[in-house]
């Protein structure tokens, strides 16, 4: 039986990482059914308890060393691992993951990257060293594969797909844990959902306001409105925040920790979702739900033009009339809006599905 061990961001309660993971998995089991597959994790017991596979300390490198000697290929999972915006020790630390498993000789597959910011020259230039010995990338959009042909990556081939976690069927995600959650909170379901999910950026505030404009107006117009931390406990202050220079009264937040599977139950739930958070856009999508963008980074904007929905543009420019404006123009259309949203859901589904295609073509090539 063929293992694979996968490297991400994973076990930081980051409800965008682990629908990532959790697209990776669904995906290669489709297809292999009988696959056994491992990830290394910042909570091992957590992940493994998750996902129902094998988990291991990212940190250690002695486990590391262990389970690649024991993997026939190495899987870079997904995200933006190959960023220094962050940290500069992200690029190295994975980085450092490929190497050894090169050292070891075994395969490996970029699975669905972003790509970016690399602010360093040091960064460039260990991604150009070290990612030319890969054997596949895939990557979510195609600016991600020219951000990593501008870093000099000619070897490896790249292949564009999509998000692993559009690879998710909406017929996997239960709507009991989504309707208990928001019935505890509204008491009241027939009213229309918008599930709005914000993070802090750097010192950024104004755009807060123009949230808080917009989700008053949702409030007038007889929808509840929820807000939807993608990343505990980081999202829950901001969110506060909103709600606070909220006007209207009645806006909830989810502000207890729940695992990805009942954040895909909530937004299962919603009519329409507006979001900075990139998976909980990717999630409405899957989900066929309408969505706006509001964009902090260019993975938003280039997410948001591949589904064909509105993009609110950048938070230092977020404006409150012309955002509700957006707002206004799209609500008015929703029929419309749903009936986009799932033609292209299902052409990113498809887009999605070729990277674990890929990787076991490239599995199967090494047997």
């Amino acid at each position: 039986m063929s293992r694979i061990l996968i490297s991400g961001y994973y076990g930081f309660n980051n409800a965008g990482d682990d629908v990532v993971l959790y697209g990776i998995i669904s995906s290669l089991k489709r297809e292999q059914p009988n696959i056994s597959l491992a990830v290394l994790s910042n909570q091992p017991d957590r992940t493994a308890e998750l996902f129902g596979i094998e988990a291991y300390d990212r940190w250690n490198l002695g486990t590391i060393f262990r389970e690649l000697k024991r993997s026939d290929m190495l899987v870079m999972g997904g995200g933006t691992l190959m960023q220094d915006v962050t940290s500069p020790r992200s690029v190295l630390y994975y980085l450092g993951i490929v190497m050894i498993a090169k050292l070891l000789g075994k395969p490996v597959v970029f699975y669905a990257q972003g790509f970016g910011p690399i602010l360093k020259s040091l960064s460039r230039a260990m991604i150009k060293q070290v990612v030319n010995r890969v054997d596949v990338i895939t990557v979510r959009d195609e600016e991600s594969g020219e951000d990593f042909k501008a870093c000099g990556v000619k070897r490896a081939p790249i292949h564009v797909t999509a998000d692993p976690a559009l690879t998710i069927l909406p017929e996997q995600v239960s709507d009991v844990r989504g309707k208990e959650l928001l019935h505890d909170l509204f008491g009241e379901p027939d009213k229309p959902l918008v599930a709005i999910s914000v993070r802090d950026w750097k010192q950024e505030q104004q755009f807060k306001q123009s949230i808080a404009r917009a989700a008053d107006w949702f409030i007038e117009q007889g929808w509840n409105v929820l807000f939807l931390p993608m990343h505990f406990p980081s999202d829950l202050a901001p969110s506060r925040h909103i709600i606070e220079q909220m006007e209207r009264k009645g806006a909830k937040l989810l502000d207890v920790h729940v695992p990805f599977h009942d954040i895909m139950s909530v937004i299962k739930q919603c009519d329409y979702v507006v979001g900075m958070r990139l998976h909980s856009l990717i999630l409405a999508c899957m989900l066929r739900i309408p969505f706006t963008g509001i964009s902090y980074d260019p993975k938003i904007d280039r997410f948001v033009e591949r589904a064909g929905m509105p993009n609110a543009g950048h938070i230092t420019q977020l404006d409150a009339a012309s955002f509700l404006s957006l707002l206004q123009e799209r609500l008015a259309v929703l029929d419309q809006e749903r009936e986009g949203i799932a033609k292209h859901a299902l052409l990113l589904e498809q887009e999605a599905a070729k990277s674990s295609e890929l990787v076991l073509q490239a599995l199967r090539r090494k047997g």
